[in-house]
């Protein structure tokens, strides 16, 4: 009788054992080589290009590149920027200057082959201009007298909340927008001539921006994305 009785615990502790291992997934290590680069995206803002070889008064060309971590982006932004504005009495106004935006993103398309990005973001804006306002005025030695007030080296920062989307089109081709708010930024309300507007960001007299750009873009694939058999 004792001996049976080992028999019927020893079979309810194996079936027990077996209904738990039945239960119980092994995940493999699904985070190895997720944060290791598949490929680099680069590429420039459209209407920007447009503007510049349209119009007369500006020059704007704006470039990104970014490259992923998993679902993260290291998103970086690079732009030039030149513009002269008249008005109806005389007056000449140039600026000119450089601006540079960095920061993350997350994408919330995580499990997408493509790496098409459903992002949010953030982002640290730079920027250094000159400008130059030349007008003229009356004068007790000649009919007027040209006066020039200007800046030189200004720097000012800002940051940026981003959304956005970025859709590969075909092959290494890839189409995508961002919505901006833009919020931080040095009014130089100080200085003697205060810029019109601020390489980057927007006009200098608003201290909150929305913006929006179109990106056209290229992706250069580093390696093949890791297959995960099991994800979290």
């Amino acid at each position: 009788m004792r001996i049976s009785g080992y028999l019927i615990s020893l079979f309810f502790l194996f079936n027990g054992y077996s209904t738990l291992s039945q239960d119980l997934v092994i995940h493999p290590d699904s985070v190895k080589g997720k944060f290791i680069p598949t490929g680099v995206r680069f590429g420039a803002e459209a209407i920007n290009i447009v503007r510049t070889f349209t119009g007369d008064d500006l020059t704007e060309l704006t470039f990104i590149a970014d490259v992923d971590f998993y679902r993260y982006f290291l998103n970086v932004e690079f732009g030039v920027f030149e513009r002269t504005r008249q008005n109806a009495i005389g007056q000449t106004y140039d600026i000119s200057g450089t601006y540079f935006r960095v920061g993350p993103e997350v994408n919330f398309l995580k499990k997408d082959p493509e790496k098409n990005a459903l992002f949010f973001g953030l982002r640290y804006g730079w920027t250094s201009l000159d400008d130059e306002l030349r007008y003229s005025s009356p004068s007790s030695f000649y009919p007027t007298d040209e006066n020039v007030i200007s800046n030189s080296g200004l720097s000012a920062s800002w940051f940026e909340m981003v959304t956005g989307l970025k859709v590969k089109i075909w092959k290494y081709l890839w189409l995508g927008y961002t919505a901006r708010f833009k919020f931080g930024v040095d009014t130089f309300e100080r200085n003697e001539l205060i810029p019109h507007e601020i390489p980057g960001f927007g006009r200098a007299d608003e201290t909150v921006i929305w913006d929006f750009d179109y990106w056209l873009m290229f992706r250069i694939p580093i390696r093949k994305a890791p297959t995960v058999l099991f994800d979290e």
